[in-house]
């Protein structure tokens, strides 16, 4: 038997995909030698160590239907001279597992470059000063009556002590960069978990009938309930209205602005048009098509940022480089315009290394990744 179908064997054998004779002529080949039982050992010690790279969720080109033995030997890389570094292959899926910072599979050059996403934003208070949040962790500011405290965690609080002094018409307003993300307390205690390339303005103190804000690019909220003071967003000129609920708001393309609801109930409204979501249910407000588009949808697709994932479902490949850029800061160029329709889908978390992400994208859709300084190259 050939090492290389050896490896496969014993990893089957490994993950239980033997059965009957089969696992039981692979368990006599373990038992011949100390050699043997060495070798089987250190391939166990490389699929443990590999787990650590990767975590549970799916990698796959849609339609593709390669048998099993050719995908994994595609899979198979050498660890340590002596045994594969085993990634666990199902037609051609990878399944991915949560762990350490050891790289996976072979380097993409340049990868130290380019770095996923952090707390990248700055604060602008109602006075028009500029303050960058990265540089104040710890530090307490004040709008009036109402105190800021800027977390060491990400986080922006708003703390209303309650007192006469008015803050009426005070308005604040994060900016997000790209390759960042932010988390905000607003005044009412709504969470707003912020993604990159984007600004949400609200009032430092909530007052009237509406709890009103104003997002471009994409923020989920977790809102206070209180049914006598609508939370409202404003996006694009569509309103995201709820009382206490979870849901998603995307605008990031023009004319168009997408809601998820995962828990409650919103309204959506856009002059023309309104529509009640039930959780699961995706609103599409475009202003090239009359009406609002409702469907129910993969909720963690549109969410999983927020928890740090990347989830992609039957996705174009540029579209996902679009994301990956937008997280990671950088620039994708390609070399072929026909690998842009490439369909994938994924669950891949956030912070791993650019290079250790590419490595299994490659593995699964056969583009090929070069990275050279802040410039991704498909191939």
């Amino acid at each position: 038997m050939e090492k290389e179908d050896l490896d496969i064997r014993l990893l089957e054998l490994m993950t239980g995909e033997l059965t009957g004779d089969e696992a039981r002529e692979m368990k006599r080949w373990v038992e011949e030698s100390e050699e043997h039982r060495r070798y089987y050992r250190e391939l166990q010690v490389a699929y443990a160590r590999q787990r650590g790279v990767l975590r549970a969720g799916l990698v796959r080109r849609r339609g593709e239907r390669r048998y099993r033995r050719v995908a994994r030997r595609r899979m198979l890389w050498r660890w340590s001279g002596v045994a594969a570094a085993v990634c666990l292959v199902f037609g051609v899926s990878v399944w991915l597992w949560h762990g350490v910072d050891e790289p996976g599979g072979r380097m993409l050059a340049d990868g130290g470059s380019i770095v996923p996403g952090s707390a990248r934003v700055s604060l602008v208070l109602s006075s028009g000063e500029r303050v960058d949040l990265r540089a104040g962790e710890g530090e307490r500011l004040a709008e009036g009556t109402v105190s800021l405290n800027v977390g060491k965690e990400g986080v922006l609080e708003y703390r209303d002590s309650v007192e006469s002094g008015s803050v009426e018409g005070r308005m604040n307003r994060l900016v997000v960069e790209r390759g960042g993300e932010y988390r905000v307390v607003l005044s009412d205690g709504t969470e707003v978990w912020l993604n990159s390339e984007t600004e949400l303005e609200y009032p430092v103190r909530f007052e009237g009938r509406r709890r009103e804000v104003r997002l471009k690019g994409e923020a989920y909220f977790k809102v206070r309930a209180d049914s006598l003071h609508p939370f409202v967003v404003n996006a694009g000129g569509v309103d995201v209205m709820a009382v206490g609920t979870e849901f998603d708001v995307r605008a990031r393309d023009e004319g168009k602005v997408e809601a998820v609801l995962v828990k409650g109930r919103v309204g959506v409204e856009t002059g023309k048009s309104a529509v009640m979501l039930q959780p699961g249910e995706l609103a599409v407000c475009d202003e090239g098509v009359t009406g609002i588009s409702v469907s129910r949808v993969n909720v963690r697709k549109y969410v999983g940022w927020k928890d740090g994932d990347f989830v992609f479902s039957d996705d174009r490949l540029e579209d996902v480089m679009d994301e990956l850029a937008r997280w990671y800061d950088c620039r994708v160029f390609y070399e072929r315009e026909g690998v842009k329709e490439v369909r994938l889908s994924a669950d891949i978390k956030r912070y791993r290394r650019v290079d250790e992400l590419l490595h299994f994208l490659e593995l699964s859709t056969g583009v090929r990744f070069e990275i050279k300084d802040k410039v991704i190259f498909v191939k």
